[in-house]
């Protein structure tokens, strides 16, 4: 287990850069998209982004998960506190907002209530994640 945590300590810059590029981009480009998808369509392309997506951001979450709890653990200092506070607040507004977000999108399909509640909650993740990359960069 220690050199896991080893490694995903030394690749933490990576990991919190990848999400917040990946983060920007769904709040910027993926989730507008979907108010342009036909209604036809929609509930087809809805399923698969989120199959795809899944593949990408629930290793790089759970890396960023492990290592910032690791921090708080070895380290403990008050940034390493803040940063981790922040990641399982990400956790919570993604698991508990978003995926509920998503699920209803998959039920009904396209709805343009959701999709805005969507855009709109997903700002919490977007900030939360650029700040936990600020204080990566910072700490590197």
């Amino acid at each position: 287990m220690n050199v896991l945590l080893e490694f995903i300590h030394e690749h933490s810059l990576s990991v919190d850069f990848a999400i917040f590029v990946l983060i920007w981009l769904v709040q910027l480009v993926i989730y507008p998209v979907f108010n342009f998808i036909s209604d036809s369509d929609f509930k087809s392309w809805h399923k698969y982004y989120c199959n795809c997506i899944s593949f990408f951001v629930l290793p790089l979450m759970t890396a960023q998960l492990l290592e910032s709890l690791a921090c708080c653990f070895f380290i403990g200092d008050l940034i390493n506190w803040c940063r981790a506070f922040l990641v399982v607040f990400v956790w919570l507004v993604t698991f508990f907002v978003s995926a509920r977000c998503h699920s209803k999108l998959s039920k009904v399909g396209k709805d343009e209530s959701i999709i805005r509640s969507l855009i709109n909650t997903n700002w919490y993740r977007t900030i939360s994640w650029s700040i936990i990359f600020i204080i990566s960069f910072t700490q590197y």
